[in-house]
């Protein structure tokens, strides 16, 4: 499936700069809702083949906290570093901004939070129901917080890393829900779509309700349990070897094309239903094939940098060079950063694996 990890993370990207030759594919929501259906079809699988008997729990947060943690903290030390730079030798504060303009926002209890949160990425879905009061710097609830005067999460210097709370949550969850009945997951699944039904009954803002608000968002992490069981079924039964490729090839197609097709939300429930049935197939025709896993592999380290490439680049850049630019240096800088650092993190929790079998 690392095609369309890599189409969906450069998809963010493009949402994100404005047009790539005027593509954008999906919406980057819709992106990060099927990287949730992928999370959690990947989270079923290997939970029932990797991580089993005792210990398995805890090696298995502890192998996805190195899988997150330590490409998340590279980033983040290198968006201070690039940003102080700016600030000392340039014009700018890039992502640093708001922590030296907007320093009436603060106090040292709001401050120390915000920090914590840029840390410990749990908690910054949070920051995006919440503003800072100005002059007191109390950081309050708002249920339209996205139009306050002060947003808090503008404090947030990998602000996409939103989705990694909720991965968060939901990898905490994993290990008690994947084994669960049927009817138990749909369920489960059916309360999570009935509060984003309610969300829209009551008219709360879609951003952040309906795009950031873990109870609504569990649904699609359910649907990937599902995804897995369906992947169980057709892989236990006789399937035609054209079959993978041809649903793998046309999912890839009908993501490049969906802007250009009609329909609008049911064009968005159709594309969760595609995913849920295209996602075992892809798994099929790609598990053993290297250049399709090195490509899905860079996916993490583009959609957790590209922020800070975009602002970089829109800085010496103007508008019309913005998105190509974008997309080739996170592109050239993930598969650089993966080489020297992700794949080193990767083989030591893969060792750690073996050890505990």
């Amino acid at each position: 499936m690392g095609a369309i990890r890599f189409l969906l993370a450069i998809t963010v990207v493009i949402n994100h700069t404005g047009p790539l030759f005027g593509l954008v594919f999906t919406d980057a929501y819709i992106a990060i809702k099927i990287f949730f259906i992928i999370s959690g079809f990947y989270m079923s699988l290997i939970l029932r083949e990797k991580y089993v008997g005792p210990g398995s729990y805890r090696l298995f947060i502890t192998n996805r906290l190195l899988r997150l943690f330590p490409a998340y903290w590279a980033i983040l030390a290198l968006a201070v570093t690039v940003s102080l730079f700016f600030r000392t030798f340039l014009d700018s504060s890039l992502l640093l901004g708001p922590w030296f303009a907007r320093q009436e926002f603060l106090n040292p209890l709001t401050a120390a939070t915000l920090i914590l949160a840029n840390l410990s990425i749990f908690g910054q879905d949070i920051l995006f129901f919440m503003g800072l009061a100005k002059g007191t710097g109390a950081l309050y609830f708002d249920s339209n917080a996205l139009l306050s005067p002060q947003p808090a999460w503008f404090f947030l210097l990998i602000p996409q890393a939103w989705t990694l709370s909720l991965e968060l949550i939901f990898y905490l969850l994993a290990p008690f829900l994947v084994r669960r009945r049927l009817a138990l997951l749909l369920l489960l699944a059916g309360a999570s779509f009935a509060v984003r039904y309610y969300i829209y009954r009551v008219e709360l803002p879609i951003d952040p309700w309906e795009q950031r608000f873990f109870p609504a968002e569990f649904g699609f992490f359910i649907l990937g349990i599902l995804c897995h069981r369906f992947y169980a079924r057709i892989t236990t039964r006789g399937m035609r070897p054209w079959l993978p490729q041809a649903v793998t090839l046309s999912f890839l197609g009908y993501l490049a094309i969906y802007q250009f097709l009609p329909g609008g939300f049911a064009k968005e429930l159709l594309t969760y239903a595609l995913a849920i049935f295209a996602l075992p197939y892809a798994f099929v025709f790609t598990k053993y094939v290297g250049w399709d896993r090195t490509i899905g592999e860079l996916s993490y380290p583009i959609y957790i940098s590209h922020w800070l490439i975009i602002v970089v680049v829109r800085y010496f850049y103007p508008q019309s060079m913005l998105p190509i630019l974008s997309v080739v240096v996170s592109v050239a800088f993930c598969f650089a950063f993966n080489v020297f650092f992700s794949e080193r993190i990767e083989r030591y929790r893969q060792k750690r694996v073996l050890a505990a079998s």
